[in-house]
């Protein structure tokens, strides 16, 4: 969500809605756990979580043992968010443009060592994490939406 971005700045959201509609539309049955939406649930007894998070890009030194109840929500969520992605049937992360996400590496790792299909909707072929972790990698949303149609023939 955040992406490589400092403090609070956050990375454009809106393709959760555009992802969520193919998948749907290809996969009705199919159980979407949107990694956003999970946050903000486990996140609502925590509303001082991103504002905390977001000061830490001025804080020189940091120690976990230290960290307020907020921000331990925050990283126990993180971790939870990786091992749903290792309970997944599919992950797919998505990266746009050549910018990283170490979350979304995280995600994608955990699926791929638990032995799940990775699709990776992103430009970054010769990304070695993304290369190594995903199954499928596609350009961009038509190209995901072509996978769905036919995932044996690329994943």
């Amino acid at each position: 969500m955040q992406g490589a971005r400092a403090g609070a700045e956050m990375a454009d959201q809106s393709y959760r809605a555009a992802l969520a509609a193919r998948i749907a539309a290809r996969r009705p049955a199919a159980v979407i756990h949107d990694p956003g939406a999970l946050m903000r649930a486990w996140l609502a007894e925590h509303p001082g979580a991103l504002a905390a998070h977001a000061a830490l890009a001025a804080t020189p030194t940091v120690h976990r043992a230290g960290l307020a109840p907020e921000l331990l929500a925050l990283t126990a969520a993180f971790h939870r968010l990786t091992r749903l992605a290792a309970e997944s049937d599919v992950c797919v992360a998505w990266l746009p443009g050549h910018e990283p996400s170490r979350g979304t590496a995280a995600e994608m790792l955990s699926a791929h060592r638990a032995g799940r299909t990775v699709v990776a909707v992103t430009a970054m072929r010769q990304n070695l994490a993304v290369l190594a972790c995903a199954a499928v990698i596609v350009p961009d949303l038509d190209a995901f939406d072509a996978w769905l149609a036919h995932p044996e023939d690329g994943g």
